[in-house]
């Protein structure tokens, strides 16, 4: 009982940990690894044993070094200390005289450790792998239906159209004009926009996709900056069927995209919804008033599916490409920003919101009641009214 409850608690703490965003994170795991070492002190504390105490507090320490390294270069030392401490576990009551070791735990240790560094293994596998159609999709299925108690079959099925010399996953929703088009944030697929998008369908066609290297799409092949995202939308869009002008609505990242399409492209696009766009000079602005974590980091996209690694990576050329831009005229633009917040990144943001919204004469710029940077998921029912009432607008 000890072995089975150790794997499936293993593995049960790194699908949570995946599906509510933990280890997306670098620290998570070797935060596990330092937690699940430091047991064996606790058991030779309430074992009363000093000599037991010492020996495990080097092991704990020899542990911790290697989650230190882990965390700082490469997470498969992490996997390759968790499955260490798995193998330690198996022969410690040989290497140790630990009276306070309950007779089940190096058993059920053992396979809790080999568990997490399976997971932990697979994790950094599938983030660096190329995606295949279908895949990413029943991935990211498994995954919301998990959070959210409904099933992979309640979305309607994707198709792939071939864009740019990769396969693309997306899905056509509603019918009738206008036509709108949802452009997922960082690290984000069209997973993102799955409980908003049939209520929005109510009102006008929605496309939704997976950029390159998320989900059901293939894998990424160059830098993928503003253009390339512009090149593969453009293919989509035609590969689609479905006809112009489109109404683009771009989350976060997926707002800069938006707005270089549509400079790009005017007859093609009859308006903008920029849902908490991150602006062209927001990076340089937050790092100009001194503040942290003005943009996200490789290292910090451990996790993150090879489309958002290669985005961040071109995120300075989208940036430069984007802030070059006169932008689109003559054309309607929704800004939706969250609620403002206490910290002085977030009177940064709030400001550099209206300054997007500036950008564009006319512009109707509109602060959600409460939430976050996910308006569409913190403030779905606010989101889709306003959503909504542009699209009236437009039609």
């Amino acid at each position: 009982m000890e072995y089975l409850v150790g794997a499936g608690l293993g593995l049960a703490v790194g699908a949570f940990a995946t599906v509510v965003g933990f280890d997306r994170g670098r620290a998570f795991y070797p935060v596990v690894l330092v937690v699940v070492a430091s047991y064996y002190d606790l058991f030779a504390v309430l074992g009363g044993s000093m000599p037991a105490l010492g020996i495990e507090t080097l092991g704990l320490v020899a542990f911790a070094a290697v989650a230190v390294l882990g965390f700082r270069t490469n997470l498969w030392w992490v996997v390759a200390a968790l499955a260490a401490h798995g193998i330690q576990d198996l022969f410690h009551a040989s290497l140790v005289d630990n009276p306070g070791v309950p007779p089940w735990w190096p058993a059920f240790c053992m396979t809790f450790d080999l568990a997490a560094a399976a997971w932990l293994a697979a994790r950094l596998i599938r983030g660096r792998r190329v995606s295949s159609p279908g895949h990413g999709v029943f991935a990211a299925a498994l995954a919301a239906g998990a959070l959210f108690g409904t099933s992979a079959s309640a979305a309607p099925p994707a198709s792939v159209a071939q864009a740019d010399g990769h396969a693309v996953a997306y899905q056509v929703q509603g019918q009738g004009r206008p036509v709108l088009v949802l452009i997922s944030g960082l690290g984000d697929g069209m997973a993102s926009f799955r409980d908003v998008a049939p209520d929005l369908a109510a009102h006008a066609t929605v496309i939704l996709y997976d950029r390159a290297g998320y989900g059901g799409s293939g894998a990424p092949a160059g830098p993928r900056d503003a253009a390339a995202v512009a090149r593969e939308l453009e293919a989509l869009l035609a590969a689609s069927g479905v006809p112009g002008p489109y109404i683009l609505a771009g989350h976060s990242i997926g707002g800069l995209y938006a707005e270089y399409f549509a400079a790009h492209h005017p007859d093609a696009v009859a308006g903008l919804i920029l849902e908490e766009s991150r602006p062209a000079g927001f990076t340089a602005r937050c790092r100009a008033a001194g503040l942290s974590m003005c943009v996200a980091t490789p290292a910090m996209m451990t996790f993150a599916p090879q489309g958002a690694q290669a985005e961040v990576a071109a995120l300075e050329a989208t940036v430069a490409q984007v802030d070059a831009l006169a932008p689109a005229t003559g054309k309607p633009v929704l800004v939706l920003s969250r609620a403002p917040g206490p910290k002085p990144f977030d009177s940064l943001w709030t400001q550099a919101q209206s300054d997007l919204a500036a950008r564009y004469p006319g512009a109707l710029h509109r602060t959600a009641p409460a939430g976050g940077h996910y308006v569409h998921r913190d403030q779905r029912a606010w989101f889709v009214g306003e959503v909504t009432a542009f699209l009236a607008t437009v039609r």
